[in-house]
């Protein structure tokens, strides 16, 4: 046990010849563990999978002290009820396999338990049960400005005297006490300090054997004091407990006891808090549910409309070929152009595919960043629990709760950032069907395609058709989640929703600026590597010459002519089931798989039209040219008088196969490379199911 005569070791860093400590950071949802991890390792962090699960947790390096930290999910309890849950367990115990394996060199060196000081009693629950495994502690109080406005102030120095281990309070979301933080932690990797009281249980979940049995040795090899040896004060008397009932009821005596010291009552009158009062409203179904929907409006309206310029320039500053305009392509261009390599297959490889790849990320970008600033203001200031909250009973009967209603909402927007969205999902479980489900939303870049089929086949019904095809989407939704609930969902309904909500706080810019741009550049680093790929990949396909007369990367070859094209039509026996197998359909559904934006593009260029021609079908517009002829008459060669109906099919084929090749980057950097091949597999399968069942049974009526 930690003895009260040994004093804090005064130095700022480690020892050269140590090896790099680990440091774990525990404590509940929304305590500010993930602030205070950004603030002490900067850029110096990744996001990894736990070993053997998809369970995703940060590590980085504490420079400034020379130790390795994790920043584990944050539960409120040991006692296990998920993955999340488990990972805490395992790590803090070093089971075979997990981050801190002995076996593997690594162990825990020192467990940070941050506690929420406006919530002290439920913190000193986890204190406690963190104890028993017997790992050394130090202890950061957080919140503590919401506590004193609460009316709850917490003697930081009263605590420490209680629990008998270094105690720090600290506003992760202000750096100034970092340096303050860096000798607290330090002094506390020399001293390596247990709580008073709470003695080491091999039958707690997270115990440690190796860490138990230093708990004692420790203290006595540090200072020697007789102290050392003695049994704990009656105050405080050390917890023995053979079951989880035993040991819950021994450790609520024990935080009875501390707070008791510490001159806490539970009779103590408290006023309505600030937060208690806001909740009122938000939290009120008639008043909160429009708020939700309204802060979703805006959040669509920035991502859909407001960044919509930039990321047109963004995508300008890599891909633009036009005269005059200052971008990648232009100077690859003129590059090549002064060694004599203009119009050469090199020129189309760099600017067709690479420059363009680059362009498709680019553009990404900033729609990522203004998504994920959104998201962290949310979380920063209290919010995103609040939402949670009023989705969870209609979200519960698909298996899983309210959490995942705001990464699905914003997949009606855009799929890339619904999945990046369910990124702070914090049940591994949850987050896996999420990623799985949310594809199905019809995201903004489907709506074009909508409306100009619609308008060619249906122009007497375009709204209702399209509002079809979204009342379909939600319909795939709610089937999908309900067909994952046995296999992965199953028991998470049946458990409650258990959600704190924190006190309201005003975002910090800094703080949320930071975290904002790690998790764009994640992104970035992740995904944009696949869709720089396989943009190169579309490009290869149509440079490579399948009819002779023609070399490799010539730009007079038809798209008829090359791989993407004779692939297209190789496909149009594939698509014939469904009604729509005419090569300029198949095509544009290949390149729809890298954007669904390149879809009317790639129908208009396959026609080899102008501007002119084309009109405003990539806009949206209502001026289609000479398209709907051209269109008509694929759909009538390939399904004759049912073309309606065919056209119908192809929409629902766009509506449930793969959204793009982002989503897909996305979806392969959260559930990996070989679940997303197989969802992926499911989709186009689905897709193709719906889109022969509709066309071949509606057929049957016509």
């Amino acid at each position: 046990m930690s003895c009260p005569h040994c004093d804090p070791v005064p130095q700022t860093v480690l020892p050269a010849q140590a090896a790099m400590p680990t440091i774990v950071l525990v404590g509940n949802p929304n305590v500010g563990k993930s602030t205070l991890f950004n603030a002490v390792t900067g850029a110096r962090q990744a996001v990894v999978n736990a070993p053997g699960t998809t369970v995703e947790v940060m590590t980085g390096t504490w420079k400034k002290i020379g130790a390795h930290i994790l920043d584990l999910p944050g539960t409120y309890s040991l006692v296990a009820q998920s993955p999340d849950e488990q990972l805490v367990v395992d790590t803090l115990a070093g089971t075979p396999g997990s981050f801190t394996d002995a076996a593997q060199g690594s162990s825990v060196d020192l467990v940070v338990c941050v506690l929420d000081a406006a919530a002290l009693t439920r913190s000193l629950y986890l204190l406690a049960q963190v104890a028993k495994t017997g790992r050394p502690m130090a202890v950061v109080v957080t919140l503590c400005d919401v506590a004193e406005q609460e009316g709850r102030p917490v003697d930081l120095q009263a605590l420490q005297t209680a629990l008998g281990i270094p105690v720090m309070g600290l506003d992760p979301r202000s750096h100034k006490c970092i340096h303050d933080l860096e000798d607290f932690v330090v002094a506390a990797l020399h001293q390596r300090p247990r709580i008073t009281g709470v003695q080491p249980d091999p039958t707690a979940p997270g115990y440690n054997q190796l860490a138990a049995a230093a708990a004692q040795s420790n203290c006595q090899d540090s200072c020697g004091c007789d102290q050392c040896d003695q049994p704990a004060p009656d105050s405080t008397q050390a917890l023995h407990s053979t079951s989880d009932a035993d040991r819950a009821a021994e450790i609520f005596a024990w935080v009875d006891t501390i707070e008791k010291q510490m001159g806490v009552t539970s009779s103590e009158a408290t006023r309505m808090s600030r937060s208690d009062k806001i909740d009122r409203l938000l939290l009120n179904p008639f008043i909160g549910i429009p708020v939700f929907f309204g802060l979703m409006w805006v959040l669509f309206m920035i991502a859909g409309g407001w960044v919509g310029p930039i990321q047109d320039f963004f995508d300008a500053l890599f891909a633009s070929d036009e005269p005059g305009v200052f971008s990648l392509a232009n100077g690859v261009t003129a590059l090549l152009t002064g060694v004599g390599l203009e119009e050469s297959w090199l020129q189309g490889l760099l600017v067709g595919g690479l420059c363009t790849g680059l362009g498709v990320v680019a553009s990404f970008l900033p729609l990522m960043f203004v998504i994920f600033l959104m998201i962290s203001i949310l979380e920063d200031s209290g919010y995103m629990a609040r939402a949670a909250f009023l989705g969870d009973r209609l979200m519960r009967k698909l298996g899983l709760d309210g959490r995942v209603i705001l990464p699905l909402i914003m997949g009606f927007g855009c799929n890339l950032p619904s999945l990046a969205a369910a990124r702070t999902m914090p049940n591994a479980r949850q987050r896996l069907v999420t990623v799985l489900i949310t594809p199905y939303t019809s995201c903004a870049a489907r709506l074009t395609i909508y409306m100009m089929i619609a308008r060619i086949f249906f122009p007497q019904h375009t709204g209702t058709v399209v509002m079809a095809l979204y009342v379909l989407s939600i319909v795939m939704v709610i089937i999908g989640a309900l067909a994952l609930k046995p296999f992965f969902t199953k028991n998470e309904a049946a458990a409650p929703l258990t959600l704190v909500l924190p006190a309201y706080q005003t975002p910090r810019i800094l703080v949320t600026l930071q975290t904002t741009w790690m998790r764009s550049w994640a992104f970035v680093k992740g995904a944009g590597k696949i869709i720089v790929a396989m943009t190169m990949v579309v490009w290869l396909m149509s440079a490579i010459p399948m009819t002779a007369g023609y070399s490799f990367g010539d730009s007079d070859m038809p798209m008829k002519d090359s791989l993407y094209g004779t692939t297209a039509q190789v496909l149009e026996p594939v698509f014939a089931p469904t009604g729509f197998g005419e090569w300029h359909m198949t095509g544009a559904l290949m390149t729809g798989f890298v954007a669904k934006e390149t879809v009317i593009s790639s129908i208009v260029v396959s026609y080899n039209l102008g501007e002119e021609q084309a009109g405003d079908a990539e806009d949206g517009g209502e001026d289609l040219g000479s398209l709907p002829d051209l269109i008509h008459a694929s759909f009538t060669k390939s399904a004759g008088e049912a073309a309606p109906l065919a056209a119908f099919a192809f929409l629902v084929f766009v509506l449930t196969y793969t959204p793009c090749l982002a989503t897909v980057a996305e979806q392969a950097r959260q559930i990996g490379g070989r679940a997303t091949t197989i969802a992926v597999i499911a989709q186009l399968v689905l897709a193709w199911v719906l889109a022969v069942g509709i066309f071949q049974i509606g057929r049957l009526f016509i």
